[in-house]
């Protein structure tokens, strides 16, 4: 049942995305027919495993067992099947919210970015996305989809009357929804159900607790690397076949496991490893702010369904001044040129990826940003209160009341007769004193991230789900 609706999904996206000369077609009724017909399916399906398992916590808890080690032996013997099936649909999701666009592709600071109307992109084409499913018997893999919604262009004046598809704008804005709806659809009908009913509201995230905290607080960041799809690559280009689609499909990242592996789709079986093969190269996910606010909205508004904290305590962030300081010492701070500080907990460390990076959904954020601090300012280092021999945080240093932004040797500047040159005076390698923001994409990056934490703080304020030491929210 699962691969029926995730394949029929995937191959049908030619034909339920498209006008295809349909005067009935929509956005709305094409968005709502992936959502309604496939998506909300597998997500149900999926979630109820997380009834069992909180019935199975409560046993533990009662007879005394420890459930990390109780819950892996019950499910392998009793729900073996159901368990690979939630990871299925759970993994499908997150291909869905990382999925690139269809077309052309170029490779940029080794990235896959699409060439589909890119701002000063200087086009060379590496691979070309194939738009939706592709491959051959024995080795189909998913592909890409446009982002957008396209207009007619051979409708003269009425070109806006002629939407010819409906991008996957929408999916990807749906899937922190379909990992967090927990809504109790269950009839109460036991002394524990009007005792405490709060083990009936389940959802996917639920099934998963590591993977969707995993998969929220990396997609919550700017790191593509830990977001995208990749590509099999030979002498560092990707592996393309005769018509220029990628020779082996799409690996995409799978994120319920004990940790998160990047998975292929060989002609026999699927191929997963923790660490992402070396000669592989990552795909724009084209998840960005439109993508990252629905993930902060439909998680405060579906998660704390269950009535517990777990959840919000990882998604907390304070701002120093305004609010109240929270006071714990496990803490990441971020320190923004603007005079403004975050304040978020942390739950320890891991790796991902061959990288590693905060646990707490917050606390990644503010790594990420501390990261586009770093590279866009000179800074002095924080404390080290997890004694991992570096600094926890950075703060950017004021020089004469301002601070200093560092010199990007990858911006070049234009001269007064149209040339380029690398730097200017005041703002080379040897001299940052006269950089502005304009002359560090990071900086430039940090301006418009600094966005995501800001609404997670406000959006928290707007749910009513705020800490109450977080004074300046009311």
């Amino acid at each position: 049942l699962f691969d029926f609706l995730i394949t029929q999904q995937e191959v049908n996206h030619i034909f339920d995305n498209y006008r295809r000369g349909r005067q009935t077609f929509s956005v709305r009724g094409a968005a709502t027919r992936g959502l309604t017909r496939y998506n909300e399916k597998l997500r149900d399906a999926a979630k109820g495993l997380g009834l069992m398992s909180n019935i199975y916590r409560d046993v533990a808890l009662a007879q005394g067992y420890d459930f990390d080690t109780y819950w892996p032996m019950l499910g392998s013997v009793a729900f073996s099947e159901n368990l690979m099936v939630s990871a299925l649909g759970f993994d499908h999701f997150a291909r869905q919210l990382a999925r690139p666009s269809a077309g052309p592709h170029t490779l940029v600071e080794g990235v896959l970015r699409s060439e589909s109307d890119a701002v000063g992109l200087t086009t060379n084409t590496a691979i070309t996305v194939p738009n939706g499913a592709t491959g051959y018997f024995g080795n189909v893999s998913y592909g890409g989809r446009p982002l957008e919604n396209a207009l007619a262009t051979n409708k003269g004046e009425y070109n806006a009357e002629f939407t010819v598809n409906a991008g996957s704008y929408y999916e990807k804005a749906y899937t922190a929804m379909l990992m967090t709806e927990s809504v109790d659809n269950f009839i109460s009908d036991s002394r524990r159900d009007f005792l405490d009913a709060r083990y009936r509201s389940v959802s996917l995230a639920d099934v998963f607790p590591d993977g969707y905290r995993r998969w929220l607080g990396n997609n919550l960041t700017g790191d593509d690397a830990l977001k995208g799809l990749r590509v099999a690559t030979t002498a560092g280009r990707p592996m393309a076949d005769a018509t220029g689609f990628p020779a082996q499909g799409l690996g995409h990242l799978s994120w319920t496991g004990s940790e998160v592996t990047t998975c292929f789709q060989n002609a026999a079986a699927l191929s997963c490893s923790e660490t992402p093969p070396a000669d592989t190269a990552v795909v724009d996910p084209q998840v960005g702010w439109e993508q990252q606010k629905f993930l902060i909205a439909w998680t405060l508004l579906y998660l704390p369904e269950n009535q517990q904290q777990q959840w919000l305590n990882q998604m907390g962030i304070w701002e120093l001044g305004a609010d109240a300081d929270p006071g714990f010492q496990n803490r990441i701070e971020l320190h923004l040129p603007d005079g403004k500080t975050y304040i978020a907990k942390t739950f320890g460390t891991e790796v991902v990826l061959g990288k590693r990076v905060q646990k707490g959904i917050a606390a990644r954020m503010l790594q990420w940003a501390n990261e586009l601090v770093a590279r866009a300012y000179v800074t002095d280092p924080g404390p080290d209160r997890d004694n991992d021999g570096a600094p926890d945080w950075v703060v950017p240093r004021v020089v004469n009341g301002n601070v200093q932004v560092r010199f990007d040797p990858s911006i070049q500047t234009i001269t007064g007769t149209g040339g380029l040159e690398a730097g200017r005076p005041g703002c080379d390698a040897s001299d940052s004193s006269q950089c502005t923001c304009s002359s560090n994409k990071a900086c430039l990056e940090l301006s418009r991230y600094q966005e995501v934490p800001f609404f997670m703080r406000q959006a928290m304020r707007d749910y009513g789900v705020a800490d109450p030491s977080m004074r300046g929210l009311h």
